[in-house]
């Protein structure tokens, strides 16, 4: 949602305001999140309905991948 991505922009720039010298990195991964999600939502609002074949595709996409 684009009020999603507002929001998380808007508490990275009160962050660095507030403390230059801080760590952001969850910060930016808020908001990297809220982007991909706008685009989901984008997406899945044209698509047509995924067959059972399409969505384990789709969902293997969101695992997180194991760094050893």
């Amino acid at each position: 949602m684009a009020s999603d991505r507002r929001i998380c922009a808007a508490r990275i720039a009160r962050a660095k305001r507030s403390n230059p010298d801080a760590d952001l990195t969850m910060l930016y991964q808020d908001l990297k999140t809220a982007q991909v999600a706008e685009v989901i939502e984008r997406v899945v609002s044209s698509a047509p309905i995924p067959s059972p074949e399409q969505l384990a595709r789709l969902r293997a996409l969101l695992r997180p991948e194991k760094h050893d």
